[in-house]
C-alpha cells in the first residue's frame, strides 16, 4: 500500500511531547557499595525532584526507591519532599555517598547532610544554614565525612569555598571542622587507603577547572589535621582532575599536559603518564562526583574515552591498564561515564545513539552490558529512529568544525517530490560542553516530524583536545556563531535542508549563540533561545562565583576592563540586526541567567515590531526539570518554528 505524502515538518509522529518529558529522566552520580549499585535520578513528573535509588545487579527484584515521593493532599497540599541534590557551584553533583548499606546525602531544601538507612526516615547529621555540601568521601579511621563546603555569608557577594570534615558519631555528631582553606575552589577530596594522605583539586579565579587546576596532596596526623600540601600536577596552564587512590597507594588522575586529558599516576613522589595513543579521557568538571575510570581491587584501571571521535563515529574506547605490568588493552564499546566498582563487576552510565542513557553493569571490559535502569520507558519505533552520523566541514578560514547530523526519519510517510526538509541547528550549552552522544528524545521529536537536525560541536567544545576548546578563548560570540553559520551553509550545500528553512536553537551559552547568530548573520530563518544571555554586562555583574572569571577568558577581557567589550558583544546591543522570528524560554528561578535577560530582549524586539514570543516558567531554574515545562516548551517551539519558516520551495 502506498504511503501518504506529507510535507516535511508536518509528518505524523508517535513521539509526543509527553514522551520527551518521560524520556528526560536524569541520572546523577552512580556509586557501588558491596553488591549494591546506588544512583540519583531526576523525576520530571515530580517537579524535577531528585530521588535516591538502588539495585542489586543480577537480582530479579526491581530497583528500590529510597526517597519516595509524597503525593500532595488536601491536608498537605505542599508537603516537604526529600530530594538528593547539592547546590555547591550552583550546578552541584556529588550529592550522596553510599557506605556499608547506609547513604549520606545532601538534601536539596536545606543543603544539610542526612543519613539514610533504606526503609527508614532520613536522620539529620548537620545543621548549618550558612553551608552547602558536596563531593562526600569517608574518613573511615576517624569516623567522619570529608567533603567540599561552600559558606554563604549575608552581605557577601561571593561565598567562601573550603574542604571540611563532618563528625558522624557521639556527642560531636554533625560538627563541621575546617580542613583546607585559602583557594577559590576545591573538588575531589580523596583519602589514601591508609588514611594518611588527602588528595584534592584546587583552582582560583579567573580560571575554570578545565583551564588550570592543581592536584594537591597533604599529610593527615592521627587527629585528622591536614598538614602543608604539595602540588604534584596541574597549574601553569595545565588542568588536573578526577584523582582516585588505588589499593596499593597509587594515586591515579587525569592531566591535559599533552593537550588531551590523559591518565597519569603518582607514586613514591614520581608522576608517570600511562601509555596510550592520543585520546580524550577528560570531562569538564561542571559538577562533582563523576569519574571516567575505576580502579579494581587487583590494581587495574578501567577507563572510557570520550565517544564519537573514532572513525566509525559510534564507539568510545574502553581501555584496561595493568598498573603492575604497565600493559594496556583496548575494547571498542559505547561511552561509559560515572564509573564505579561493585563486587566482581563495574557499573556506569552508558550513552548510545539509539537508546536513552542507561545504568549498566559489566563483569569485564568485553562483556555484554546488563541494564539496571533506563533513562526512559518510552520506546521509539525503529521506523522513526534517526541515527546520527559524525560529520566535519570547514568554516571560513578553513578551520574544521565537527557535528552530529540526524536526517529526517519516518517510514510511515513520504515527503513531496522535489522538496527539502526544514532543519534545526543545535548549539549546546557550556559553552565548554559537547553535542549529546546519547539518544535525545527531543531530537527524535523533530526528526520524526520531518526536520533535519545538526548538533554542532562548535569551537570551544570538549572532546577534541585543548586546542579545539581554546579556539573559543576571546572569541565567544564570534567563533561559535561562525561555526553554526557554517553548519547552516553545509546543510544547504549538501542538499540536507532547505536553505530558507534552517533555524537555530540552544540553551544557556547556546542560547547566547542563538541570539548572536540572529543578530550578526542572515543564515537562519528563526531562532529558539532557552534561558539565553542577552546582556553580557548584567551577566558579568551578577553571575555566581564559579563562573565569575569564565566570561573574561571567553571574551578576552579583564576584571578592570570589560564593560565596552561586553556592550559590543551583547545581543541587546546588536538587536537591530535581529530580523528573524525569535522565541524565548525562561525559568523564573534561574540564578545563572536571571529572567531579566530574556525579558529585556523580548521587550526590545516587541517595541520594534519584530516577531518575538517569551514563555516564562515559575519554579524552574537554569535548565528545565519539570515534565509540564518540557511539554509546554516543545509544543510552543514546534508551533512557532512552523509558523515562522516559509513553506518549502526548494527542490531536492
Amino acid at each position: 500500500m502506498a504511503r501518504p505524502t506529507v510535507p516535511y515538518g508536518h509528518w505524523p509522529s508517535t513521539i509526543l511531547p509527553a514522551d520527551v518529558a518521560a524520556g528526560s529522566r536524569r541520572f546523577g552520580i552512580v556509586q557501588g557499595d558491596g553488591a549494591w549499585i546506588y544512583w540519583t535520578e531526576g523525576r520530571p513528573a515530580e517537579k524535577g525532584r531528585q530521588t535516591l535509588m538502588r539495585a542489586q545487579p543480577g537480582s530479579a527484584a526491581q530497583p528500590q526507591e529510597l526517597l519516595p515521593f509524597i503525593a500532595p493532599s488536601v491536608a498537605k497540599p505542599n508537603p516537604a519532599q526529600w530530594s538528593a541534590r547539592s547546590r555547591v557551584h550552583e550546578y552541584g553533583g556529588g550529592e550522596f555517598l553510599a557506605i556499608g548499606g547506609i547513604v549520606c546525602f545532601v538534601n536539596d531544601a536545606d543543603q544539610d547532610v542526612y543519613e539514610l538507612t533504606p526503609g527508614e526516615t532520613p536522620r539529620r547529621i548537620t545543621n548549618e544554614p550558612s553551608l552547602r555540601f558536596a563531593d562526600l568521601t569517608l574518613d573511615r579511621a576517624r569516623r567522619r565525612l570529608v567533603c567540599v563546603a561552600e559558606r554563604h555569608v549575608q552581605g557577601q557577594h561571593n561565598p567562601d569555598n573550603l574542604l571540611v570534615a563532618i563528625e558522624l558519631d557521639g556527642a560531636a555528631r554533625g560538627k563541621v571542622t575546617e580542613l583546607v582553606t585559602g583557594r577559590d575552589f576545591y573538588a575531589c577530596p580523596r583519602l589514601s587507603p591508609d588514611g594518611s594522605t588527602l588528595a584534592f583539586i584546587a583552582w582560583d579565579l579567573p580560571g575554570m577547572p578545565w583551564d588550570e587546576a592543581e592536584l594537591c596532596v597533604a599529610p593527615l596526623d592521627a587527629a585528622g589535621i591536614v598538614g602543608s600540601h604539595n602540588c604534584i600536577a596541574g597549574g601553569n596552564g595545565v588542568a588536573a582532575s578526577h584523582p582516585a587512590w588505588g589499593p596499593d597507594g597509587t594515586l591515579v588522575f587525569i592531566s591535559d599536559e599533552t593537550g588531551f586529558g590523559a591518565l597519569s599516576t603518582w607514586r613514591d613522589g614520581v608522576v608517570r603518564q600511562l601509555p596510550c595513543s592520543p585520546c580524550e579521557f577528560g570531562r569538564p568538571m561542571w559538577t562533582f562526583g563523576s569519574s571516567p575510570f575505576v580502579i579494581t581491587p587487583d590494581n587495574r584501571i578501567l577507563a572510557s574515552t570520550v565517544a564519537g571521535r573514532r572513525a566509525d563515529g559510534v564507539h568510545a574506547d574502553f581501555i584496561e591498564f595493568d598498573l603492575a605490568s604497565g600493559s594496556s588493552t583496548s575494547t571498542p564499546r559505547p561511552q561509559l561515564d560515572t564509573l564505579t566498582e561493585l563486587v566482581g563487576a563495574i557499573a556506569g552510565i552508558v550513552s548510545t545513539s539509539d537508546a536513552a542513557p542507561h545504568i549498566v553493569t559489566l563483569s569485564r571490559p568485553d562483556a555484554a552490558a546488563i541494564v539496571v535502569r533506563s533513562g526512559s520507558d518510552v520506546q521509539i519505533p525503529d521506523g522513526q529512529l534517526s541515527r546520527p552520523s559524525e560529520i566535519s566541514f570547514s568554516r571560513e578560514g578553513g578551520e574544521t568544525v565537527h557535528a552530529l547530523y540526524y536526517p529526517p526519519r519516518n517510514d510511515a510517510v513520504d515527503a513531496p517530490a522535489g522538496t527539502l526538509p526544514p532543519a534545526l541547528v543545535l548549539a549546546h550549552g557550556g559553552p565548554t560542553s559537547s553535542a549529546n552522544r546519547a539518544l535525545s528524545p527531543r531530537i527524535q521529536f523533530y526528526t520524526s516530524r520531518g526536520f533535519a537536525v545538526l548538533d554542532a560541536d562548535y569551537a570551544g567544545s570538549t572532546g577534541y583536545g585543548r586546542k579545539y576548546r581554546e579556539r573559543l578563548d576571546g572569541q565567544w560570540g564570534f567563533a561559535d556563531v561562525a561555526d553554526c553559520a557554517a553548519a547552516a551553509r553545509f546543510l544547504a550545500a549538501a542538499g540536507y535542508a532547505d536553505p530558507a528553512r534552517i533555524a537555530i536553537a540552544g540553551g544557556s551559552a547556546g542560547g547566547y549563540t542563538v541570539l548572536m547568530a540572529l543578530a550578526t548573520t542572515k543564515e537562519f530563518a528563526a531562532g529558539s533561545s532557552h534561558y539565553g544571555i542577552s546582556d553580557l554586562s548584567l551577566l558579568m555583574e551578577h553571575t555566581h562565583k564559579f563562573e565569575a572569571g569564565y566570561l573574561h577568558r571567553l571574551l578576552g577581557t579583564t576584571p578592570d576592563d570589560w564593560k565596552d567589550e561586553c556592550r559590543k558583544r551583547s545581543p541587546i546591543t546588536l538587536v537591530d540586526g535581529i530580523t528573524a522570528p525569535l522565541i524565548l524560554f525562561q525559568g523564573l528561578e534561574d540564578k545563572v541567567v536571571p529572567p531579566e535577560q530574556s525579558r529585556l530582549i523580548a521587550e526590545t524586539l516587541k517595541a520594534k515590531g519584530q516577531t518575538v514570543e517569551l514563555h516564562e516558567f515559575p519554579g524552574e531554574g537554569h535548565g528545565f526539570r519539570r515534565a509540564e515545562t518540557v511539554v509546554a516548551v516543545l509544543e510552543a517551539e514546534l508551533a512557532f518554528l512552523l509558523r515562522a519558516m516559509p513553506a518549502s520551495a526548494h527542490a531536492s
